[in-house]
């Protein structure tokens, strides 16, 4: 076999010359290495035993790769109502079991790593307590809770309807102004809201009857008369005797246009220019020295003819009981009256009420020795037109049966009971 050349065995001696020496430098380094390391390890309880600095990390020496902050809350002590801190950066965590070891260290760290927060707790602080009274510190101005603002009320819209929000008064007001005006079915369905908001009233039923009547329905408006008749006397009134004078008439049982139209073209009912609404009675409680009673007496235009004022002569007379027992006529003194509305000429509605007032004063001993204990009991009322008997009501109803009979005329003159009529 032949040998290699010179040449060649000369160039791998200086390769493996080469080769031992970065060898041996590698391993010096490596000494070198874990010598530091030992040295590190052996000054870590040193290092950990002074304040604010981080177990096995010197303090002195910056790191050579950067770690990533970690976002914590401060919640508040125990007790204090205040409203947690803001998230904050955190410094470099300070438990060693979480650093990494020193770069070219392959041992793991030592010593006891300090408690930390675990890593799954969640980031919202907790409600806190609520500290009693004699603990709890001063209210923090920016935490205390408003009033809750009390909302204005929404302002209330008007109604298109007119009736929407009237009184019963004030709608039976409109019903009669509509039927003036020749409006029958406008005045009816005026009158059906107000039975919907006040249902079964004597007033609603009243002028829903007097609407049919005009009309020319008799059989309606007599169904709502016997109704108003059956009522009870304290909740009807004088709307019970009226529903007997307008049943009692032949032109209640009139059921044809052509009968309505007759009347209109006479001046009325049979040739009547007048006739008595609904007689209401309304005791004062504010008199304490006798007894006082305001009857008002509505006189209503028949047709469409004119009315003179000058031409109206009306009788009131009062009743007494006496000692509860009978009925005798008043001894109080002279009624007075007054229109309620001026002037007085039967225009617009054709209505016009009339306030006659009965007053008995407190009777001595020696009246009531000559009279008896008396009492408001009732009235009777007669209505002329041009010295012609017109309308009669009374209530109670059986007064009518007291004394003569009716006259149908009366002298001519002057009545002192109806007042000056004004302009």
């Amino acid at each position: 076999m032949a040998q290699a050349p010179s040449i060649l065995n000369a160039d791998r001696g200086r390769a493996s010359a080469t080769a031992l020496g970065v060898l041996c430098l590698l391993a010096s380094v490596q000494v070198v290495l874990v010598t530091k390391v030992v040295w590190d390890a052996s000054r870590r309880p040193e290092i950990t035993a002074k304040p604010g600095s981080s177990p096995g990390v010197n303090p002195s020496e910056t790191p050579l790769t950067p770690v990533r902050p970690t976002i914590s809350f401060s919640p508040p002590a125990v007790g204090q109502i205040v409203p947690a801190l803001p998230p904050v950066a955190a410094p470099a965590p300070a438990a060693p079991s979480f650093s990494p070891p020193a770069i070219g260290s392959f041992a793991p760290p030592t010593g006891t790593p300090p408690a930390v927060r675990p890593a799954t707790q969640p980031t919202t602080p907790p409600a806190p307590a609520v500290a009693p009274a004699s603990q709890a510190p001063a209210p923090v101005a920016a935490t205390a809770k408003l009033p809750t603002p009390t909302p204005a009320p929404a302002a209330k819209m008007p109604s298109a309807d007119p009736a929407a929000n009237m009184s019963l008064e004030e709608m039976i007001d409109l019903a009669k102004q509509v039927r003036g005006l020749g409006d029958m079915q406008g005045a009816l369905e005026v009158l059906r809201r107000a039975d919907l908001q006040y249902p079964a009233s004597p007033e609603v039923m009243s002028e829903t009857a007097q609407c049919y009547e005009t009309m020319g329905l008799g059989d309606k408006a007599a169904a709502l008369w016997r109704q108003l008749e059956s009522m009870d006397p304290a909740r009807a009134a004088g709307f019970r005797d009226l529903a007997k004078r307008r049943l009692s008439t032949p032109a209640a049982a009139a059921t044809s246009p052509a009968s309505t139209a007759f009347s209109a073209l006479t001046g009325g009912e049979g040739g009547k220019m007048l006739s008595l609404g609904a007689c209401l009675t309304a005791r004062d409680p504010a008199s304490t020295n006798g007894e006082k009673v305001v009857l008002r007496i509505p006189i209503l235009r028949q047709g469409n003819g004119n009315v003179d004022p000058s031409q109206v002569d009306i009788d009131v007379y009062f009743f007494d009981r006496v000692n509860g027992e009978k009925i005798a006529q008043t001894i109080a003194d002279e009624p007075v009256s007054a229109w309620a509305a001026a002037p007085v000429d039967w225009s617009g509605i054709g209505e016009e009420p009339l306030d006659v007032t009965y007053f008995l004063p407190a009777l001595t001993p020696g009246e009531i020795a000559a009279h008896g204990r008396r009492s408001y009991h009732g009235y009777v009322v007669r209505l002329y037109y041009q010295h012609k008997l017109q309308d009669v009501a009374a209530e109670p109803r059986d007064l009518l049966d007291f004394g003569s009979r009716t006259p149908q005329t009366v002298p001519g003159g002057v009545n002192p009971l109806l007042p000056p009529l004004t302009n």
